[in-house]
This record gives C-alpha cells, sequence and structure tokens, in this order.
C-alpha cells in the first residue's frame, strides 16, 4: 500500500494528518515524514523489520547465553579499543552479581556519553566469549536506581528508526493507534481468493504484523501482505502490457532461408542448438509488426553476442538500422571490435558511440541521422539529444541490470518503435524472470559451445598468496597470460582493502619482477585502456592488474589464470563474472580467489564459488545468500522496491501471483467491477496513472 505524497512546503504545519493521532504531534510527524511516513496508511504500513523476544529483567548471573535478554548494572569501565578492521568501545556492566561486557563496535561515538558510575538498562543476545558474558551492539538506556526491573515476557516488533524517532517510540505510537490505522486496509481481493491460497484478511494481516502472538502467527501475517506486494506488482505490469499490445507498430522484418545462410556463414563456427533456438524465437518475434520486448539470458561465455549479432544484420539487410547500447566503454569498445572483425569484409558500416568518439567529431553523428551508418554500438552517449537515427529497427541492451528502464527507454523512443532485445549473463530462475520480467518474453542459452576449457576455482588465504604467485609465473612461463582483480583503485586509507595501484607496483617490484605488468582501471584515459588492452591481446604483457572494469566484454583466449583478491568484497554474480574472463581458449583454466572472510555470508559466497561453475547454479545459491534486491538491481530496474518479499522463500507464491493476477486483469481489463474497486485504487495509488486506470469509470 503506497501513501499520498508528502505535503507540499507551503502546506501549513497542522496540514499533517499524522499529527493528529494519539502520541505524534507535529514534531514526531516531522521524524515520520523523514521515515517516508506522511499519511495514516503509510505509518499502517511502515512495518517492523524484526522481531524480538524480549524476557523478564534478569540479574547478570542469571542470563542465558545465545537468548536475547534484558539486564541492568553499573558501569565500572570503558575503553576505546583502536583496532583494525573494526574499531571497538568496550563496557563493563556489574550489578552485584556478576559483571558482563557490552562491546559496540565502531562505538567511537559513546566516548563522553556512557561513563563510569553510569546505571544502564541493557537489551541484547547474550554470548560467552573466552568464558565471559558478553553483548555485541546491545541497545541501552540510562536509568534511575528507582526505575522498576521489566517483568513482562513479550515478542516486540522492531522497527527502522532515526536518531530522533527510535524503534520503541515508533512501536508506542503504532501501538496506540493500531485500531484506529486498520480501517486503513481495505480487503482487496474475494473470499474464494483467500481459501485458495490459505490467507488472513488484510486487516488481520496488518494488526499481526505489529501485534503477533507469536513467530508463527507474525510468519502468517507477513505471508499475507507478501501475497499483496506480488499482486499489485504483477497486475501493474499485466495491465502495462495490454495497454501497449496493439499501440505501437514495429517495422517487419522479413527472414528467409538464404538470408539465414547469408548471416550464418558471416560466424566462423556453426550455431549451437541453444543459440540456434534463440535465433528461431528471435525470428519469429522480428516479423511481427508488433515490437518485440525479449530477454535472452546465458552463461558466461554462452554466446549471446552472437545472437544478437544475427538480430542486428537481419535488421540492417532489411534496410533498418540496429543500436546495441552498453554500460560502459571498455565493453562498447569490446563489442565494436568483434562486430568489425566479423564483418570486415561487408558492406555494413558500424559506429562507436561513446563519450570519447563524440568529443572527438560530429561526422559519425551525421552519418547515423542520414542512415550511412548501419549498427550503432554505444554507451549512455547513444541516448543524449543530438543523436538521431534514419531508420532504427533494432535496440539490443547489453548486461541489462546495470541500465535503468528510462534509458533503455530513451533509446527506443529514437525509433519508430523498433523491436528490442536485452541480453544477461545473469542467469535468471525462469520463475523469476517471468515475474520480475512480465514485460519481456525469454530466451535462455542455457549450453556452452563445444570448446569450452574447465575452470579450477580455489579459494587461498592471505598467508598462501605465494601459492597464487607460483600459479601466475607457472602459466606466464609456457606463453600463456593472467589477469589479477582488486576491488578499487586508490586506498582508501581507512581499510586494509588493497588497491590497483599500490598492488601494481607491488607486484611489479616483487613477486612479479621480471614479468611484463599492465594496469586497467575506470579512471585512466580512453585511449591509454585502449593501448592496455591492445598489448595484452598482442602478446606483449603478461598480466594484467585491473578493476572489475574487465568484468564483462574483455576476451583473451590466451588468459588461463585469475586471481582475484580480496575477493570476499565482491558478491557471487560479479565473481563468476570475472571467472569467465578466463577459460575462454584451448587451454584449462584456473580461478584463485585471494580473501580472509570476516562473515559468514561472504565464507559461503567464496564456497559457493568453489563448487560450481554453472551460471544458473550461482544465481541459485546468491538468491538464497542475499536475497533479490542486489540480484536485480530492483532500484535500477524501475521496479517497486519490496517491504517484505524475500524471493528464495515465496517462489511459488511469485508464481502463482503472476497467474492470479493474468485471471482477474482478463476478467476485468480496469478493474472497475465493485468486487475490484479496492484492488483498483491500491493499484493507482502504486502506480499513478501510468496506467490510465484513473481515468477509468
Amino acid at each position: 500500500m503506497a501513501g499520498a505524497p508528502p505535503p507540499s512546503e507551503t502546506s501549513a504545519p497542522s496540514a499533517s494528518p499524522l499529527a493528529a493521532l494519539a502520541g505524534i504531534g507535529l514534531a514526531r510527524s516531522r521524524h515520520l515524514a523523514a521515515l517516508g511516513v506522511h499519511t495514516p496508511a503509510d505509518l499502517l504500513d511502515y512495518l517492523p523489520r524484526c522481531y524480538q523476544y524480549q524476557s523478564n529483567e534478569r540479574p547478570i548471573s542469571r542470563l542465558v547465553a545465545e537468548e536475547f535478554q534484558i539486564a541492568r548494572g553499573e558501569v565500572v569501565a570503558v575503553d576505546h579499543v583502536f583496532s583494525r578492521p573494526k574499531p571497538r568501545f568496550e563496557v563493563t556492566l556489574d550489578d552485584g552479581t556478576d559483571k558482563i561486557d557490552l562491546v559496540f563496535f565502531h562505538g567511537g561515538y559513546l566516548r563522553g556519553r556512557i561513563r563510569p558510575g553510569m546505571l544502564l538498562r541493557v537489551q541484547g543476545m547474550i554470548k560467552r566469549y573466552r568464558n565471559q558474558l558478553q553483548m555485541v551492539n546491545p541497545r541501552w538506556q540510562e536509568i534511575e536506581p528507582t526505575e522498576a526491573t521489566i517483568d513482562e515476557s513479550r515478542f516486540r516488533p522492531i522497527y527502522p528508526a532515526t536518531a530522533g524517532l527510535p524503534s520503541d517510540a515508533i512501536r508506542q505510537i503504532i501501538e496506540t493507534n493500531l485500531k484506529t490505522l486498520l480501517p486503513e486496509a481495505p480487503e482487496l481481493f474475494g473470499n474464494p481468493l483467500l481459501r485458495k491460497h490459505k490467507l488472513m484478511s488484510r486487516a488481520d494481516a496488518y494488526g499481526a504484523i505489529h501485534e503477533p502472538k507469536d513467530e508463527k502467527h507474525a510468519r502468517q501475517a507477513r505471508r499475507r501482505l507478501v501475497y499483496d506486494e506480488l499482486m499489485l506488482m504483477q497486475i501493474g505490469m499485466v495491465i502495462g502490457k495490454r495497454l501497449r499490445r496493439g499501440k505501437l507498430t514495429a517495422p517487419v522484418l522479413q527472414i528467409d532461408k538464404l538470408l539465414n545462410d547469408r548471416i550464418c556463414a558471416r560466424f566462423p563456427f556453426s550455431l549451437t542448438e541453444a543459440q540456434r533456438h534463440a535465433v528461431w524465437e528471435i525470428s519469429r518475434d522480428l516479423q511481427q509488426s508488433e515490437p518485440m520486448n525479449r530477454l535472452l539470458q546465458g552463461d558466461v561465455g554462452s554466446g549471446k553476442t552472437v545472437v544478437a549479432a544475427y538480430a542486428m544484420l537481419t535488421a540492417v539487410a532489411n534496410k533498418m538500422q540496429a543500436a546495441l547500447l552498453a554500460p560502459t566503454e571498455v565493453l562498447a569498445e569490446q563489442h565494436f571490435l568483434t562486430l568489425s572483425n566479423m564483418l570486415r569484409d561487408s558492406k555494413v558500416n558500424i559506429g562507436l558511440f561513446t563519450s570519447r568518439t563524440m568529443r572527438q567529431g560530429r561526422k559519425s553523428v551525421a552519418d547515423l541521422a542520414a542512415g550511412k551508418i548501419h549498427i550503432a554500438v554505444g554507451t549512455q552517449a547513444l541516448l543524449g539529444g543530438k543523436i538521431e537515427f534514419a531508420k532504427l529497427g533494432l535496440v539490443v541492451v547489453d548486461e541489462q541490470h546495470k541500465l535503468g528502464v528510462r534509458q533503455r527507454a530513451a533509446l527506443q523512443g529514437k525509433g519508430l518503435s523498433p523491436h528490442s532485445l536485452v541480453m544477461t549473463a545473469t542467469p535468471i530462475p525462469r520463475t523469476l524472470a517471468l515475474s520480475y520480467f512480465a514485460d519481456f518474453d525469454l530466451s535462455t542459452i542455457d549450453k556452452l559451445p563445444p570448446g569450452r576449457q574447465p575452470i579450477t576455482t580455489r579459494w587461498l588465504k592471505s598467508s598462501e598468496a605465494d601459492q597464487a604467485y607460483k600459479i601466475i609465473r607457472r602459466e606466464v612461463a609456457a606463453g600463456r597470460q593472467a589477469y589479477i582483480v582488486l576491488p578499487q583503485i586508490d586506498d582508501d586509507g581507512v581499510t586494509d582493502v588493497k588497491s590497483v595501484k599500490s598492488e601494481f607496483h607491488r607486484l611489479v617490484a616483487g613477486p612479479f619482477n621480471g614479468l611484463r605488468l599492465e594496469m586497467l582501471h575506470g579512471q585512466m584515459p580512453t585511449k591509454q585502456k585502449q593501448e592496455t588492452m591492445l598489448a595484452m591481446r598482442d602478446g606483449r604483457a603478461d598480466v594484467l592488474v585491473a578493476t572489475t572494469v574487465i568484468e564483462v566484454g574483455i576476451d583473451l583466449p590466451n588468459a588461463t589464470v585469475m586471481l582475484i583478491d580480496n575477493a570476499d568484497h565482491f558478491g557471487l554474480p560479479q565473481l563468476h563474472q570475472l571467472r569467465g574472463r578466463v577459460g575462454r581458449g584451448s587451454q584449462p583454466s584456473t580461478c584463485l580467489l585471494l580473501a580472509d572472510p570476516a562473515g559468514e555470508l561472504a565464507e559461503q559466497r567464496l564456497t559457493a564459488m568453489t563448487q560450481t561453475t554453472n551460471g544458473f547454479e550461482i544465481a541459485e545459491m546468491d538468491l538464497k545468500l542475499r536475497g533479490p534486491g542486489e540480484f536485480f538491481g530492483t532500484r535500477q530496474h524501475g521496479l517497486p522496491e519490496f517491504k517484505l518479499l524475500d524471493v528464495t522463500q515465496e517462489l511459488q507464491m511469485l508464481a502463482e501471483a503472476r497467474d492470479d493476477a493474468v485471471k482477474i486483469v482478463t476478467a476485468d481489463p480496469s478493474l472497475s467491477s465493485p468486487g475490484n474497486r479496492a484492488l483498483r485504487a491500491a493499484v493507482i495509488a502504486k502506480f499513478g496513472n501510468a496506467l490510465r486506470l484513473a481515468s477509468v469509470q
């Protein structure tokens, strides 16, 4: 449920509908506004981020390890420990029965706030460290000696908070006003649908999410509200797709056997069965007057670019232009070189459009507008207002998760209604693709071309770095090349994270003295980056020390080993993408992960990398470890941000919601029937009038 926009700056302060609710007032309404809460509906929809079981307050001597407990005591010692990478503020609390240590990581701000002699009440998870009771980053408050102990056990919601409005204050506000707020949650769906999925009513779900009896009750409430989130998203997508259908006309691109044979003859190899199937699906779409909107997904090295080239050559053969949009200059230049080599003896004219080429002259811009350039390859420079196409028939977007919806739409808007092909090397489980990309038809290249060499992945601790260096020296001695990837360009002076610049100079002077090293990062001038890559391609360099600028688009068949240093600073998809830069030639390859992970999640990522090289398995593991947020880059997609959805737990519900949404919209396209009025209002609140429902009676 989305609330109304914030009040305008010219509104009187008393106009806030929240200020009149019990326990809020003008000051707290301003703090709530900072949290995005502007209306009573927003307040009801301000959901707990977690729950804690709060037991009775106990003497320190009776605290139980591995439970969330409450205690009080006098501060008898404090200490600020400046250790890296986690400085900490330590407090010793004594209640006369025993002592407990409080540890606040990065807690330097507490110096002067917590002092010896103070009486504190603390709440947190009890740990036992070196046979001593300990709380890490506990909640705390100063109390008077006469303050009563807490003797009530309860399942307590914890809310996202600000310095001016802590979680307890938000809990008290919602608790006081909950009965008043529940009418803000009208039922969206009929009883048959609720019974089908065994869902509680919407009002009951909001009541239970804020005041659950126990963990099971909270889970039931969460499940109902997850369903609502999914349904609103799916209904919006289904209506949006129906609106576009038949409204836009794309050029019909004819394909026959002669054209197919001519295009395939351009490739230095035969297409795999998976590539041929993807080509068939795309060709079928291109021959329709409705604009193609297809997502092409495939693992690193599966041959998506060849499939995209087939589609672009189809457009050119039909006297139309094609555009290939990449997220970085390096990737755009790589695509430009690949296509130029593939089509060097043809009449197809290819242009490169990046910020650098745009500065060098206007002739290519004029040639594009005149139709003399048939395929335009570029970065976001292709979105500029000065860029015009004569006849844009096809838009190909590579690595779609790095480019937002509006950016893609801007390029599509430069043609009449061009066909659209979106590529991603981040394999997406089909159920998720159908739901998150409901606007797209899906093609999958699920097998690698024959001849791709196996990649062995090893995780080494930093103390074993010499092993990695020996492997790299051995490969270079055999006439092959290597990558070394680091998380940042320069040392930041704060953390121990290694950087490209410092490691490059250390390696040149130390472990790789005598080898030919090159450096590559995003801050280098374009010409220097090109010279560096040419040195690697021509065999004039042995080792490339780089940032993740090489993550996609770099193709060096002679590179057989990759060392990813500080590998725990990368996510699973990024590690998998980087690994895909080796194993592209005739020799078996190795990926070395050098890291001393500090947390369990980082350890699980590194372990997962050593267990499989299958991108679809990596995608599933990533979802299980981190959920969909980083996997999809939701904010860049322009998709709604979910408050509750954990895709790893709700895959089945996600698919069911899509089916339910299709049935509802098919039966009532404008949601105008009496039974859908509340649902229609919720969809309008979420999507505005983008779906044109507000104007439908």
